[in-house]
């Protein structure tokens, strides 16, 4: 998968500081890490023929230095430059003398503006340097010699870098680390008198010859020492692997380049076999992913393991929890809070790893969980714990998605699992961090007391949300609270003083003082991690001030940050902590160095001097000194399979954010990078541009310079290969790139580009198929419903429905996606054009994974979205409303108010006030009005919810006893007033919107009923009881009376209409009567319709208004109505089913459905209103619903016990275009175009099915129940018969029926392969053979003849007659050959060999199989089969070229026979057979089997299964999930598969297993997309003839016209 990471320490390194003594102690650094982090080979040493320098040491120790002055008195060395440049510091333990950084007395060494002034410092360093360390040489030397100084001290003043680096490696390490090394000697002979030629040379700085020679022949000694000596004791000890190659140079021509080029094409050579050898050796390999269960809990182990590192005070606290978990019984919770930085989570993580200590008496399981913040929902909290504690104590896991109402269930019912002897340790650290905790029902779904052996520990801020105060309400023994509080000074003193010890460095006395103060001011954990890398660098010279010692967490993280930048660039560091900080769960160190040599500005840092290359990076040496510096605030832990790198403390990102990311602009350019890596953008190759300004030196173009200094400079972009990997979703050994799937989806939505995050992301099968691979389905499906906010909303959410759907399936077997998205999706296409592609997608890998694609659909459930309110446990749902801002309210039986909408999927308690509790409620518009239980009446916009005002209604206007208060019945909002009435009474009030005072009264004759307004906001109708409406103008300030019109019904009005373009009011009645107005005149109304029925006294129920559509609905018990409002009247009728009643009803966006729900009844019913059949039904989750709401395109249906499923009803309308007759489907035939197919289900009509508009185009129409059917071969005619006997022919494309014959029952029908002739065979007559375009009956077959067929070439019928294969001819009806057997044996099947049209293969009962040639009457015997064999031999069919037979099937068993090789063998499958059929190449075997058995009750695991096996060994070619019961099986003869279900539905299904499958399948992805779009029209039904207009009759006429 991933590309090993590899450093060299010295790339990027200025070459005048490779013996820089701190650049080595980094290098050793880098080494210890990638020994830690490596899980396969860590170090490749390469060693030649030069030994190399020895650094000067870093610190020498106070006693150590005196020597070696004293000795360079005595040898009178001048001791200037030592003194120089070594310093004493007594902050170092023990004191010593430290060697001064260059830039402190040389301050232009780093220069690059000074050209000069930097090459003079450089040329001082280089002759002190060389100067200090040839003093070391001799005076070291002799020092030891004397006995002054130990032997020991060679290695520290004598040790080459090489050898210093080689033996920190290797030495004093497991054998385990060292075979992880690699090491290559290369040895060139001849090359010693070189380096003496150039001895001199390269020592010219020694003034003295003497010292130059020493120092040569003790490098050589040295070198020959180690690689002699050293490296084989290594081998034999540790088995180290080293590799020794030789190279012999001539003395003349020395080493040439051809010979270094050489060895180098052998080395790498080498060393690729080396390491690969060596990673198979140390690495284990992992052949699967970890499932994402698995995955998130070894998240939270890590997680606790690096928390609990870093708890360094001890807290008293720790007794209170130590007590909670050893006491024996325990209530409630034990809450832990605490400020910012008191260390909640480090103190958890401690107490989560003592309670295997403190409970080591029984065997405890401790579930941890640290939530992260926006990536930590109350959703994926409860699955992830519930999922843990199941696995734990052996319960059933919870593989399906559920809501969070369930999930809660599921949480308190595992609490009851754990025992005495394994009790339960739940530990949640951050509860105020869940995503959700803005609400107040964040603590809704914790226990209010806890089982027995179960401990439960919480942490969270103390004023955040108001989640302590709610946790103290829910628990009220406040023993049960543990609050961190601040460390002592004393303890944090100690805990700096060990850090510093740690580093070998303490602080003087006076400085201590100030380090003290600044513990006063500030005692937390972080602050001493923060101060100790302040003050390990202060030296004991050093003068502190009270303003050297940063004050405040913040504060020491800016300073922290600002040393970064003076030492690594302002850009790489800024640039490098951005990226880290902005990564959905942190980086890996190879991602930071791929990012960051990415960025412009950081690159120009590592430009070389000389030409610039075409490919260029940051070197991974300089990021890795970059995160050595961050070691302790940024730590590894693994994720997904990968190391990755994240802020342990979260104040980090608070002060980068404010420093670095806070503008928007910045934020957006770093995810956008990020982006961009993860998509591969400059992956294989392609180079991205740089522009850097031409007036830039070779010097200067290593630092990125302001651009004002170049300003006049023309800007130059070259194009550089920076390296990038590819991103691909799944990588070749199909392992899912899960950094890409985890962090793509993330940088795109954060960046704004939603265009590409749902198209190339979400709407990716690669995608897909890399989280399936990966175990991460429940992943995928969130990161649908969450991009379906933002874009493509339904067709995500349908994507992501399609996919919880079949979780149970995928999550066994993610193969199956392809087939799962081709059967579910395949209908939506239509309504969602934006789902093409990705059908596409579907198809094209679906050819290479399985072998039989679904062409054609008729799986029409719609997919939902069901949650269950956290609230209504407690109390069931009485009142549902609806409001203009899709937003739900629901009205609980204990008063309280919840809402529901689309993007908050699991509700939200509307109004948090434990004092307010509502009576009723009523909508309007966007608001809602509460009635209060203390008479108070609230107005709250639900746009804002926090938005409440308070409606004056207690006193009436006047004091007409009439105007008493009562109850509100409704309330209507027209521009900045509210109108509301109220019941039994007979005024309608008006308030102000914006102050809610009262401005009037409208005085009517009756008790007001209902409220409406004209679509100019000039007028208010005003419905009354006594069949009375008031009609008010209220345009002006005032209002006034207009008129009054009544009828003579007397009944209550409960709906007002007006159209102002035809100047009508309509109103309905309580009955559901219509009465229309022309109200032109207004002040004179005239009645211009009545509408009565005074037989129906049902009161409705409800009524909807499409004005688009010109559609009015009533709906009552018993029946709907439908009205056309353009002429008012009754367009549809539909009744109730039987014993049921309706409840509501409601249209769909088009009016082309009714979706209705019934009393008792825990579905709703669909009905198409052009055909009136009912179509769906769909599924709420409980015995009725109390109300659908529909907004837009969505409906809602809400029962008491707060379940919510939502439908999309444009998926309800994709659903209906699957054409279905409602009746089970028992046969079917396919023109031999296959552009129409022809099904009967046992009705009196025939069906014809258009494949390019996949609808039923019409029926054709028989006078009773139709009994056999055939089709011509071009597909011109058809030819039926029905129960009665008669015999019809019909015109395929016209729909007539050209013929009716009366004659014999015929109880078969046969067409000529020549289409000229019909055979009607009848069991208990004579049968005819008659012309198909006359009727005329061209000879009668006297004998009845079982399982005929007409033979290829339309000359003979072939039939089983007593005991023989007979062959008739069509000419004469008589007998023209005869097969029989012995008197033993009977023929049982035949059929006639397509590809060799005069040869019949036929099975006898004593179990031979014959070929029989007709036109040389002879017989070949070819397979001698057993008898129990021979059962079922009505199903045996034959290939056309005889290779292959199907004899039988037999339970879950399929006979065939092998002819060519006269073999008979058995496919056992899994599930017994309901339909099979051998292809017509015998190439395959179709067949439908029920499902296996299994636990889950999905369709796919339900309902029969589709399978295609290959004939010749039983290789499963392809399965296809039916997910409904199929009642009839065809197969054609280009693979195409036909099969009927019982709904009345057909599906189709194609072999792409051979080339014209796959033909087939490619048509039809080119076509997807360019299908007819839906209509909805009736299919077409064509009338039969009224009475037969050919009969035939027994006698010497053949037939006579009528």
């Amino acid at each position: 998968g991933f590309p090993p990471q590899v450093i060299d320490a010295y790339d990027g390194l200025d070459p005048d500081d490779v013996l820089d003594s701190r650049a080595q102690q980094v290098r050793l650094q880098l080494l210890e890490e990638c020994r830690e982090s490596s899980a396969g080979p860590f170090f490749v040493a390469l060693i030649g023929e030069q030994y190399g320098d020895p650094c000067l040491p870093v610190q020498i120790e106070v006693d150590e230095f005196q020597e070696v002055l004293q000795m360079c008195q005595q040898a009178s060395v001048s001791t200037q430059l030592l003194d120089r440049w070594y310093q004493r510091d007594e902050n170092a333990i023990p004191p010593a003398y430290c060697l001064l950084d260059k830039q402190e007395l040389l301050p232009n060494y780093y220069c690059q503006t000074d050209k000069k002034a930097r090459e003079r410092d450089r040329q001082e360093w280089q002759e002190a340097f060389q100067e200090m360390n040839m003093i070391f040489h001799a005076i070291v030397s002799r020092c030891i010699q004397e006995g002054k100084l130990g032997p020991e001290m060679e290695n520290k003043y004598f040790t080459s870098v090489l050898e210093r680096e080689l033996r920190f490696a290797l030495e004093n390490r497991s054998n385990e680390d060292v075979r992880r090394c690699l090491c290559y000697v290369h040895k060139i002979f001849n090359m010693s008198r070189q380096r003496e030629r150039t001895a001199g040379q390269q020592s010219g700085l020694l003034s003295d010859p003497d010292l130059q020679a020493f120092c040569h022949t003790k490098s050589n000694t040295l070198l020959c020492k180690l690689r002699e000596d050293f490296l084989p004791c290594m081998v034999a000890s540790s088995e180290l692997q080293v590799y020794t190659s030789t190279t012999t140079c001539e003395l003349r021509q020395g080493y040439t380049s051809e010979m270094r080029q050489g060895y180098i094409e052998g080395l790498c050579k080498q060393f690729y076999t080396n390491v690969l050898n060596l990673i198979d050796v140390t690495v284990s390999r992992n052949t699967s992913q970890i499932d994402s269960l698995t995955e998130g809990i070894l998240q939270q182990a890590d997680l606790c393991s690096i928390y609990s590192r870093l708890y360094r005070i001890q807290c008293a606290e720790v007794e209170q929890i130590k007590t909670y978990l050893t006491q024996k019984e325990t209530k409630y919770p034990l809450i832990v809070s605490g400020g910012p930085c008191t260390g909640k989570t480090v103190f958890l993580a401690h107490c989560a790893k003592q309670a295997d200590i403190w409970l080591r008496d029984k065997d405890p399981v401790i579930v941890v969980h640290f939530i992260k913040g926006d990536n930590d929902t109350l959703k994926q909290l409860l699955s992830s714990v519930c999922q843990q504690v199941a696995v734990s104590y052996g319960q059933p896991l919870l593989c399906i998605p559920k809501d969070i109402s369930q999930l809660k269930e599921d949480f308190l019912n595992l609490l009851s699992a754990p025992s005495e002897e394994r009790p339960l340790v739940l530990i949640l650290d951050g509860l105020d961090q869940i995503s959700e905790a803005y609400k107040s029902q964040s603590i809704w779904w914790l226990p209010r007391s806890l089982p027995p052996n179960v401990k439960f520990l919480i942490s969270t801020a103390p004023r955040k949300f108001g989640i302590l105060q709610a946790l103290k309400a829910l628990y009220t023994d406040q023993s049960q609270f543990v609050e961190l509080a601040p460390k002592e000074r004393k303890d944090c003193s100690k805990m700096l003083t060990e850090l510093l010890f740690s580093s070998k460095r303490r602080v003087t006395s006076g400085q201590q003082i100030y380090v003290n103060k600044a513990l006063n001011d500030c005692s937390l954990t972080l602050y001493v991690e923060l101060l100790h890398r302040q003050v390990s660098h202060w030296r004991s010279d050093v003068e502190i001030t009270g303003d050297s010692v940063r004050k405040g967490v913040h504060e020491n993280i800016k300073w922290f940050l600002d040393q970064l930048e003076e030492k690594h660039g302002k850009e790489m560091v800024s640039k490098a902590i951005c990226y880290l900080t902005l990564a959905k769960s942190g980086i890996t160190e190879t991602e930071l160095t791929d990012l960051l040599s990415s960025e412009d500005n950081v690159l120009m840092q590592f430009l070389p001097q000389e030409d610039l290359p075409l490919k260029l990076r940051v070197p991974e040496s300089a990021v890795e000194k970059l995160l050595l510096d961050l070691k302790g605030f940024l730590v590894r832990r693994y994720l997904l399979g990968s190391q990755v790198l994240f802020w342990v403390s979260r104040h980090f990102p608070l002060v980068i954010y404010k420093l670095y990311l806070s503008s928007d602009k910045r934020v957006q350019e770093i995810h956008n990078a990020m982006s961009n890596y993860f998509n591969g953008r400059w992956a294989y190759g392609r180079a991205k541009p740089l522009i850097i300004n031409q007036g830039l030196t070779t010097q200067t173009k290593r630092l990125l310079s302001p651009p004002q200094a170049f300003s006049n400079s023309p800007l130059v972009k070259i194009y550089i290969d920076r390296q990038q990997p590819s991103q691909p979703w799944l990588f070749k050994s199909f392992f899912s790139n899960l950094r890409k799937t985890h962090e793509l989806p993330f940088h795109l939505k954060a960046s704004g580009r939603l265009e590409e995050l749902s198209r190339s992301v979400m709407l990716s099968l690669g995608f897909h198929q890399a989280m399936l691979e990966a175990g991460q389905l429940n992943e995928l499906i969130n990161e649908l419903e969450e991009t379906s906010q933002l874009a493509l909303c339904k067709e995500l959410r349908l994507l992501a429905s399609i996919l919880r759907s079949a979780t149970c399936l995928l999550q066994s077997c993610p193969a199956d996606l392809t087939m799962v998205i081709q059967i579910k999706l395949l209908p939506f296409l239509d309504i969602f054009p934006d789902l093409v592609s990705y059908a596409k997608q579907i198809y094209q890998e679906g050819l290479k994974k399985c072998g039989v694609s679904a062409v054609r659909s008729s799986v029409s459930c719609v997919p939902s979205i069901r949650t269950v309110l956290p609230g209504v446990d407690v109390s069931p749902i009485v009142d549902v409303l609806q409001t203009q801002c899709e937003t739900i309210a629901m009205l609980l039986d204990n008063g309280c108010v919840w809402a529901w909408k689309e993007d908050v999927v699991d509700g939200y308690r509307l109004i948090n006030s434990s004092d307010l509790l509502f009576s009723s409620a009523k909508s309007a518009g966007n608001f809602l009005m509460l009635s209060t239980k203390c008479n108070r009446m609230l107005l709250c916009n639900m746009e804002m919810p926090t938005l409440i005002y308070e409606i004056d209604a207690q006193k009436p206007v006047t004091s007409s006893p009439a105007a008493a208060d009562t109850a509100v019945q409704g309330f209507l909002i027209v521009n900045s007033r509210i109108f509301v009435w109220f019941r039994d009474a007979n005024y309608v009030r008006m308030f102000d919107l914006n102050t809610g005072r009262r401005l009037g009264q409208l005085e009517c004759q009756y008790c007001v009923t209902c409220v409406s307004c004209s679509s100019n906001e000039k007028y208010i109708f005003c419905g009354q009881e006594k069949s009375t409406v008031s009609i008010f103008d209220i345009q002006d300030e005032g209002f006034r009376l207009v008129m009054s019109s009544s009828s003579s019904a007397g009944t209550c009005v409960i709906d007002v209409l007006h159209s102002e373009l035809r100047g009508e009011m309509s109103w309905v009645d309580s009955f559901g009567n219509v009465f229309v107005w022309n109200i032109q005149i207004m002040v004179e109304p005239t009645l211009v319709k009545e509408c009565c029925n005074l037989e129906d006294q049902q009161k409705v129920l409800h009524t909807e208004h499409s004005p688009e559509n010109r559609t009015f609905l009533i709906c009552k018990q018993a029946h709907i109505v439908l009205w056309d409002t353009s002429s008012w009247t009754v367009s549809d009728q539909f009744k109730a089913p039987r014993n049921r009643s309706f409840i509501q009803a409601v249209l769909s966006s088009n009016c082309s459905l009714i979706i209705a729900s019934l009393e008792n009844c825990q579905f709703l019913l669909v009905w198409k209103r052009i055909t009136g059949q009912c179509i769906l039904r769909l599924d709420i989750g409980h015995t009725q619903a109390l109300k659908m709401i529909k907004y837009q395109s969505t409906l809602v249906a809400i029962a008491a016990n707060g379940f919510l499923t939502a439908w999309d009803l444009d998926l309800m309308l994709g659903a209906s275009s699957v054409s279905k007759t409602g009746i089970k489907i028992k046969s079917v035939l396919v023109s031999s175009q296959g552009e129409h197919i022809y099904t009967t289900d046992g009705s009196d009509g025939v069906f014809k099915w258009g494949m390019l508009t996949d609808t039923i185009e019409g029926c054709f129409c028989h006078g009773d129940p139709v009994e056999h059917f055939k089709l011509t071969v071009a597909g011109e005619h058809l030819v039926t018969s029905d129960s009665s006997g008669d015999i019809y022919i019909w015109k395929t494309d016209t729909g007539e029926n050209q013929q009716r014959i009366h004659g014999n029952h015929p109880s078969h029908l046969l067409i000529t392969p020549n289409s000229h002739f019909v055979v009607s065979l009848c069991e208990n007559s004579f049968s005819r053979v008659w012309k198909l375009n006359s009727g005329h009956v061209v000879c009668k077959i006297h004998l009845y003849l079982k399982n005929a067929v007409i033979t290829p070439e339309s000359t003979f019928v072939l039939g089983l007659h007593k005991r023989d294969l007979l062959a008739v001819s069509l000419w004469s009806g008589c007998i023209s050959k005869r097969f029989s057997c012995s008197s033993e044996s009977d023929v049982m099947a035949f059929q006639p060999l397509l590809d060799y049209t005069d040869y019949v293969a036929l099975i006898t009962s004593s179990g031979d199989l014959y070929t029989w040639n007709l036109a040389e009457e002879t017989i070949c015997q070819q397979v001698q089969l057993c008898v129990p064999s021979l059962n079922q031999l009505d199903l045996f069919q034959i290939s056309s070229s005889g290779t292959y037979a199907m004899i039988s099937t037999a339970g879950a068993t399929i006979s065939i026979i092998d002819t060519l090789n006269g073999r008979l063998y058995s496919l056992e499958m899994t599930a017994p057979i309901l339909f099979v059929s051998l292809t017509v190449s015998g190439s395959y075997i179709v067949f439908i089997c029920d499902a296996e058995s299994s636990n889950c009750v999905c369709d796919f695991h339900s309902k029969p299964v589709l399978k295609v096996v290959q004939a010749s060994n039983g290789r499963n070619v392809g399965v296809c999930y039916l997910c409904k019961n199929p009642s009839a099986l065809t197969v054609t003869d280009d693979s195409s598969i036909y099969v009927g279900f019982e709904d009345g539905s057909v599906g189709i299904y194609v072999i792409s297993d051979e080339a014209e499958g796959r033909v087939n399948v490619k048509r039809h992805i080119n076509q997807i997309g360019d299908r007819q779009p839906y209509l909805s029209e009736e299919p077409k039904r064509w009338q039969s003839m009224e009475s037969a207009s050919i009969v035939w009759v027994d006698s010497s006429t053949d037939h006579q016209q009528c």
